[in-house]
């Protein structure tokens, strides 16, 4: 059942009170005024859709959560890994994982160490560390596991290069295939919790 734009404010309302959040605190993490989310909760404003994701992302819930029937909170409050990557494909929304990547190939691009699997470390270090300080997920993907992580990685660095958004390079004596970005990563898309993150893991990695 699609919820109304009232239903999705109660729902907001409710998520925001069981994580203890002022509207002051919500406001802030989707950057938007505290008036606006006072109306949007209380149903008399209706969400943009670019919105919804910020207000999913910050109350660690899935997009599709938030805005098709209704779950048991208690089920987002208590998962281990939150997935939105079914949702992002059914409302459009872009995989953050590529800019992820473009980033951390940016900051790594001249370590010869730097293969398919020191990057899916770094992102899944990055999940850890983002999870630890904001709750929710960095990356956009289904699951946790170091397996998971690293195949969606490798799919995701092959699927760049073939766009050309990532050059091959030979693994030389590590063996190791490398990837150089042909692009810059798009920093304005990323939030300023998920730069420190990645900034930290890609430091903590490097000291392994």
């Amino acid at each position: 059942m699609q919820m109304t734009h009232e239903h999705i404010g109660q729902r907001i309302k409710e998520l925001r009170c069981r994580k203890g959040l002022s509207q002051e605190e919500l406001a802030r993490r989707i950057e938007l005024p505290r008036t606006a989310v006072t109306k949007i909760e209380a149903g008399s404003q209706e969400v943009r859709f670019r919105e919804l994701g910020k207000f999913a992302e910050a109350l660690g819930i899935s997009l599709g959560t938030l805005v098709e029937e209704r779950r048991p909170v208690r089920q987002a409050e208590d998962a281990a890994f939150f997935s939105v990557s079914d949702c992002r494909a059914e409302y459009g929304v872009p995989s953050p994982l590529p800019n992820i990547l473009l980033l951390v190939l940016s900051r790594t691009a001249g370590d010869p160490a730097a293969g398919t699997r020191r990057i899916a470390a770094i992102v899944a270090e990055a999940e850890r560390l983002h999870d630890e300080a904001y709750g929710g997920i960095l990356s956009g993907l289904e699951g946790s596991a170091p397996d998971e992580i690293e195949h969606a990685v490798a799919e995701t660095l092959e699927e760049m290069a073939a766009a050309g958004e990532l050059q091959r390079i030979p693994g030389g004596r590590t063996g190791a295939q490398r990837y150089l970005p042909e692009r810059e990563p798009d920093l304005e898309a990323l939030t300023a919790a998920a730069y420190v993150t990645i900034e930290k893991a890609i430091a903590y990695t490097a000291r392994r």
